[in-house]
């Protein structure tokens, strides 16, 4: 779950539902001086479903005992992150074994970091076996120790980038981020990397430096479930909150900032 400050509560925005505002504005990515996404199909399958594993655990709100807060995405109970993360590359292996692989990818940078701060979490050195296991299956990669990106054709190491860059935008706008700054964002395949800049005033309406977009104006939205308060004293409370909540849907706008495209 993803907990958007709304007035004096909460706007709460689904996982798959975020992942699938990444997609619509990786959709439009490629122009002049960057290299359109290939193989695409596979590549836009990945971003729209990396985070698919989590429609069940979003389907309602969970309350963080430490803050009252609902519970959001980088909240997650230990004991969840080796279910909702597998659920997540597994779901399509039969048909997409690349896309999958993309989404295993993701995963594992994030637990990497799992393992920097505990080492001793069992879960998710358990989740680092099973994602370097599922690599070698579904890409037929002899992958080692340490680590993955020096086992990884450049191609897949582009993608893997692309989707995480897709990731950090719809992240940015879902949470009204005044400012993104996302380095070794991918011109084409051969390594080139640049800086792009997000800006926003109001949270809704953003400037992207350079663009990497095939318009210089594009336009989305996302809808969520408003709580009106911020803190729960108990989890019943938040459950009844959560579905008494109303709709809220946000408007975004991206626009060519004044470096347009140049990426010189």
């Amino acid at each position: 779950m993803i907990r958007r400050e709304s007035g004096e509560g909460w706007t709460l925005i689904t996982q798959p539902s975020h992942a699938f505002l990444s997609s619509r504005i990786m959709n439009f990515w490629g122009n002049e001086d960057f290299e359109a996404i290939a193989p695409r199909d596979e590549v836009m399958l990945a971003i729209r479903e990396h985070d698919c594993g989590w429609e069940k655990t979003d389907s309602m709100a969970d309350l963080n005992p430490k803050n009252g807060y609902p519970r959001n995405f980088m909240e997650m109970r230990a004991e969840s992150q080796l279910e909702i993360w597998s659920d997540c590359f597994e779901k399509h292996l039969g048909e997409h074994p690349y896309a999958c692989a993309l989404i295993a990818l993701h995963f594992s940078e994030l637990n990497e970091r799992t393992i920097s701060r505990d080492p001793g979490n069992e879960a998710a050195v358990s989740l680092r076996e099973k994602i370097r296991e599922f690599l070698r299956r579904s890409l037929e990669i002899n992958v080692g120790e340490g680590n993955l990106n020096g086992y990884l054709p450049a191609d897949i190491r582009t993608n893997l980038r692309f989707l995480q860059v897709g990731d950090i935008i719809s992240l940015g706008l879902c949470h009204g981020s005044k400012s993104v700054n996302i380095p070794g964002v991918p011109i084409n395949y051969l390594g080139d990397t640049v800086e792009i800049t997000l800006s926003s005033e109001d949270g809704l309406n953003y400037t992207i430096s350079p663009n990497p977009f095939s318009r210089e104006f594009l336009r989305f939205d996302i809808s969520g479930r408003k709580l009106e308060e911020k803190s729960f004293a108990a989890a019943a409370e938040l459950e009844n909150a959560f579905h008494l909540a109303r709709g809220e849907t946000f408007d975004f706008s991206i626009s060519s900032g004044v470096e347009g495209r140049n990426v010189a």
